[in-house]
């Protein structure tokens, strides 16, 4: 593995997989303002939407990524055509973009021929990507949980066909530094080809490690980190990016050209948005106590109506001749 010094690449993910968190949402306008942000902090990468995925998306990636003036405009796709050409068409006008694909890989020996499938499809993907776009990440989605001889022919695969960046999730937060490290080791082993390109992880926060387990990546070889701030992400989150940042500059093995300041505005405005969005669920969980108070009340109030009833109740004569 290369000892040579290399600057630790930032993509973002604040946009886009910070909207998988319950209850945030941007609109257009916010998520220009984050961008913005964003790009005059010196983050490398922002990963702005999946326009294959709605037309939303498409159109945020539209817009934003020709006003990016240094950060790497970034959209999402898997490995279908149709959403490939959403990204490109997205990002015609971005002075600089990447098209990021996914595939998963967590399949089950006896898929064979699902797994060849994936290969093929993998191929395709990157394939026809990189005629749109020179820069072109792969991701192996659940790479943790992955066989790894199949996980290693994946990103053999990918490299072949034209992937630049090639990045190794823990999708579902369940690695553990020692052995999230001990996985990318192998893997800089078994493909020597890892050398020459940007090898990246994206580590989610299910069981707390998302931070140590980005660092951990540096100290074997990973040069991007993907991350969000504030940690906003599906289920418990990402990696924050301004808990990573400050590690980064106390090293000085590693090196960003993210100003920290610069971030400021865009974490306040979040805290913010997070804030109001507590103050909202905290309202909304009051009314729905308060509701099932006054049915519980309501509830109590006719069974003691009832049994006021049964306690005063005379049958009369009539009935018990009936009877």
């Amino acid at each position: 593995m290369s000892t040579l010094l290399q600057p630790i690449i930032f993509l973002d993910t604040t946009l886009r997989d910070g909207e998988l968190m319950p209850g945030i949402t941007f609109d257009l306008a916010e998520k220009l303002q984050l961008a913005c942000w964003l790009d005059e902090a010196g983050v490398d990468v922002i990963e702005i939407s999946y326009p294959g995925q709605s037309k939303k998306d498409f159109a945020e990636l539209s817009t934003i990524a020709p006003l990016l003036k240094n950060a790497i405009a970034c959209g999402l796709a898997n490995s279908r055509e149709a959403e490939i050409l959403a990204v490109a068409k997205s990002l015609k006008k971005a002075q600089r973009g990447r098209i990021h694909l996914y595939t998963n890989i967590n399949l089950p020996a006896s898929a064979f021929v699902k797994r060849q499938q994936t290969l093929l499809s993998i191929q395709y993907g990157v394939t026809l990507a990189r005629n749109f776009c020179d820069d072109v990440e792969w991701t192996a989605f659940d790479a943790t949980r992955s066989d790894f001889d199949f996980l290693t022919q994946a990103v053999e695969v990918a490299l072949g066909s034209g992937a630049t960046t090639l990045n190794i999730p823990d999708s579902l937060g369940q690695a553990m530094p020692a052995d999230f490290c001990q996985l990318i080791e192998r893997l800089f082993d078994q493909v020597p080809q890892l050398e020459d390109v940007i090898v990246s992880v994206h580590c989610h926060d299910d069981l707390g490690q998302a931070l140590n387990n980005s660092l951990a990546g540096l100290a074997v070889g990973v040069r991007q980190i993907e991350c969000s701030l504030k940690g906003l992400g599906a289920r418990r989150g990402n990696a924050a990016l301004e808990q990573i940042l400050p590690v980064i500059l106390q090293k000085p093995a590693y090196q960003t050209q993210i100003q920290p300041q610069r971030l400021e505005p865009a974490l306040n405005w979040l805290s913010q948005k997070i804030r109001l969005l507590a103050e909202v669920r905290q309202e909304a969980k009051g009314k729905r106590q308060k509701a099932r108070e006054l049915r519980e009340n309501s509830i109590v109030q006719k069974v003691y109506c009832y049994s006021s009833l049964i306690k005063y109740y005379q049958p009369s004569r009539h009935c018990h001749e009936r009877v």
